[in-house]
């Protein structure tokens, strides 16, 4: 007799099964999991990732967060384990099930958490997909969670994402009857601090938020003074003076730091005679830093650290001898302004 002729795994023949459990979320999710168990063990995570991602598609239409996003934390994991690349086809895989996770409780943020992780490892950019970061963000914005949206709008670098920060920044300030100075600084200099600084983001997000604050909606319209040229070609032409030093500072800061060394001069070449531009950036920081007060927000301990980086790394300054923490920018996102998971304005630093 000849032997019985085994038909390879295939979607469509695994997939129904697990599904025709449906309601009943518990037996389809233990379904799922020990199926695709077995095909990542025989090597067969072409066909667990459909069969996870369908899973978890129809387990979160019914309500079922926790199952749901378990299920696609598995699939991104088996995605990076198998080397899936990041592109439209993947990333929308992600993007659908982030959509249908509840914004309450941990699920959604596990699942994008691990998404992250692998975009980082499997994509072109190391901080993770720019595209990805800023679907996250505006998840999190239109859900108020301004706190849990800033480092992935931060984080994405793309137009639209400065602009949807500088929108949330311009909200979290109550439209500007608070100083819009600390928001300012917020969305302003995690760009300017990387290294090359990333100009066009911070371009997009001050102006954008320069724009929202003067309009005639804004209280805040009445403390816009004058305006001065900015004296580059190549960014804002003007400077909108304001009675808030702190929102002044981050536009001559953008201007200053575009005029800061290229990238390969030495530091001997760009202090020259006269200390150069970063003499200029150091009489920036220490002219606002004053003006701002010693309660302002350019004196907290925090911002000063990123500034003395972009001194150090930007205008190849030397480093005063008792150099801070190693991760300034993570100092400035978490200690500086205080936490809170809501879109209230609460304690966000003084003026």
């Amino acid at each position: 007799m000849p032997p019985r002729s085994t038909k390879p795994p295939s979607v469509e023949s695994l997939l129904p099964p697990i599904l025709s459990l449906l309601p009943n979320a518990y037996s389809a999710h233990q379904k799922c999991l020990t199926t695709t168990a077995r095909l990542v063990h025989a090597n067969h995570h072409d066909i667990a990732i459909p069969i996870l991602f369908a899973t978890a598609k129809e387990l979160l239409k019914l309500g079922e967060g926790g199952s749901g996003s378990e299920l696609g934390v598995k699939m991104v994991g088996i995605m990076s384990e198998s080397d899936v690349q990041v592109d439209e086809k993947s990333r929308a895989s992600i993007t659908q099930l982030l959509a249908l996770t509840p914004s309450s409780g941990p699920w959604r943020k596990k699942l994008a958490d691990a998404a992250i992780k692998w975009t980082q490892a499997n994509g072109d950019c190391p901080t993770g997909d720019p595209n990805l970061h800023q679907y996250i963000g505006e998840l999190y914005y239109k859900d108020r969670a301004f706190v849990a949206a800033e480092p992935h709008l931060l984080s994405s670098g793309k137009r639209d994402a400065a602009i949807t920060l500088a929108e949330m920044m311009f909200e979290w300030s109550e439209k500007g009857k608070l100083d819009p100075g600390p928001y300012a600084i917020r969305g302003t200099l995690p760009f300017l601090a990387q290294s090359p600084p990333s100009i066009l983001p911070a371009l997009t997000f001050l102006s954008h938020l320069l724009s929202l604050l003067s309009s005639s909606s804004s209280p805040f319209h009445k403390n816009f003074i004058t305006t001065l040229p900015s004296q580059t070609s190549f960014s804002i032409s003007e400077v909108h003076l304001t009675t808030s030093p702190t929102l002044n500072f981050c536009q001559l800061a953008l201007v200053t730091v575009q005029r800061a060394p290229a990238q390969g001069v030495s530091g001997v070449t760009a202090r020259g005679m006269d200390g150069g531009m970063g003499r200029e950036w150091d009489a920036l920081c220490g002219r606002y830093t004053r003006m701002s007060g010693a309660s302002g927000v350019l004196g907290q301990r925090e911002v000063q650290e990123v500034l003395q980086q972009i001194a150090t790394e930007i205008f190849l300054t030397p480093p005063p001898r008792a150099q801070g923490g190693n991760d300034m920018l993570q100092n400035l996102m978490g200690s500086l302004f205080g936490g809170g998971g809501g879109g209230g304005g609460g304690a966000i630093g003084a003026r």
